[in-house]
């Protein structure tokens, strides 16, 4: 099997509903020297009407990590998941040097990662997508409680943290409820067709509005599991450092990483001070 290094929106459970494997586990994984970076225009993950967004590549940046997760692919699995990452048209799949946390140690391991093509025009992930993105690596890495946005050069450009799942957007939402099933959705391209029906039915634009909705007369979109899982994710309270931790409830990680990550408040300032240091650059340039 081929190990791949997912750092965007391919979580084990989103790979479990594209490949159609519930056997995939996942592995903590690290690329030294490089970070998570966003490029656009991208319209599937934009889910809540306010344009395209920025899709996940890394980009090389010398004492930085990126993290992500470790799957162990077969050729096929692999072909199947080149046509969802558009092979070699807006993704390319390369090979990279990790770290792979397995037995408790970090082992180096080469491994595949999805690259973008074009990564010159910064667009910022949607929210949906920043869903998945924290999903997956959360999965390997408990610790993190959030995302840094960065352009092709690595400059920050925003961050991001879990606003708690009542302030969802109700496509993000949706993201949230779908790779939970016991089978997961293929992702994102479902949720479209439940949130035009649960707006048709008078939901808000806000997952907390679902709170009291009736479903009975949504049947024939959501099943009993699904709405199981849209009441429990209502009930659940905490944004950023405080979310809910249910990724090691299901058998999608084979091993976690107790990695120290900053917190919240500790994110927000490195962000601060890494827009100082570029503002400072720019006027002595």
């Amino acid at each position: 099997r081929y190990p791949t290094f997912g750092f965007g929106s391919n979580s084990v459970r989103q790979l479990r509903g594209r490949l159609e494997d519930p056997t995939l586990t996942g592995f903590p994984g690290r690329i030294k020297d490089h970070v998570l970076a966003f490029a656009g225009p991208n319209q599937s993950w934009s889910l809540e009407g306010t344009g395209p967004g920025g899709v996940a590549s890394l980009v090389p940046l010398s004492g930085e990590e990126a993290l992500g997760t470790v799957v162990y692919l077969t050729k096929e699995q692999l072909e199947v998941l080149d046509g969802y990452e558009a092979v070699p048209w807006v993704y390319d799949r390369k090979r990279l040097g990790a770290l792979v946390w397995r037995e408790g140690a970090w082992k180096e391991v080469e491994v595949f990662a999805y690259l973008k093509v074009d990564v010159s025009r910064y667009f910022p992930p949607s929210e949906a997508y920043c869903c998945a993105i924290l999903r997956n690596l959360r999965g390997s890495f408990p610790n993190l409680c959030g995302l840094v946005f960065r352009d092709h050069e690595g400059v920050v450009r925003g961050h991001w943290c879990h606003p708690g799942f009542q302030d969802l957007g109700l496509g993000a939402f949706l993201y949230e409820v779908g790779v939970r099933k016991s089978s997961p959705w293929r992702l994102p391209h479902r949720i479209p067709e439940v949130k035009d029906a649960l707006t048709s039915a008078g939901a808000g634009p806000k997952a907390g509005h679902l709170q009291g909705f009736t479903f009975d007369q949504l049947g024939e979109t959501l099943d009993p599991e699904e709405v199981s899982i849209i009441k429990d994710l209502l009930a659940l309270q905490g944004s950023a450092d405080e979310l809910p931790d249910d990724c090691g409830k299901d058998d999608s990680h084979a091993e976690r990483s107790s990695l120290a990550l900053p917190s919240w408040s500790q994110l927000v300032a490195m962000h601060a001070s890494a827009v100082v240091v570029e503002e400072v650059r720019e006027d002595v340039d």
